[in-house]
């Protein structure tokens, strides 16, 4: 009687291993990538010419996201129209540098203040509002930008 006990703990053992092994479990993770992130469209809304004493530094351009126009940045451009940089909706300016994967923070103050800090300009320049056709000139500009003050 003793020796069935046994045996009959050693086949319920092996039958519970038997079950718990042919149990699968599944499991799916996604690697981080473009699928995974979420991207929101910008447009820009308006932009500035930046002068000082007559001569054209760049240009600042406000881009809105399509969802939600609380969602913006302004991105600054030097002459050429390159993007330098980018002031955040809280008014914190970073600038791009070459060969760096960070961009370097400028500061905090006001979009314009910021465009000064990126643009590495010793005194306050003179924005002025540009339109929509002057916006597009602005973004699609290779050459060398400029031109007399309008």
């Amino acid at each position: 009687m003793q020796r069935c006990r046994v045996l009959g703990f050693v086949v319920l053992g092996f039958v519970l291993v038997v079950a718990a092994s042919a149990c699968e479990t599944t499991t799916t993770s996604r690697i981080p990538g473009p699928e995974t992130i979420e991207i929101a469209q910008a447009t820009p809304s308006r932009a500035w010419e930046l002068w000082s004493s007559g001569r054209y530094l760049g240009a600042v351009v406000r881009f809105e996201t399509r969802d939600d126009p609380a969602r913006f940045f302004y991105s600054v451009r030097n002459r050429e129209g390159q993007e330098m940089g980018i002031v955040d909706l809280h008014g914190r300016a970073f600038r791009y540098r070459a060969h760096v994967n960070d961009p370097e923070w400028m500061g905090t103050g006001t979009v314009f203040e910021g465009a000064r800090r990126i643009l590495d300009v010793a005194s306050a320049p003179e924005p002025i509002e540009v339109d929509v056709a002057r916006l597009q000139e602005i973004l699609s500009r290779t050459g060398a930008g400029g031109g007399s003050q309008p």
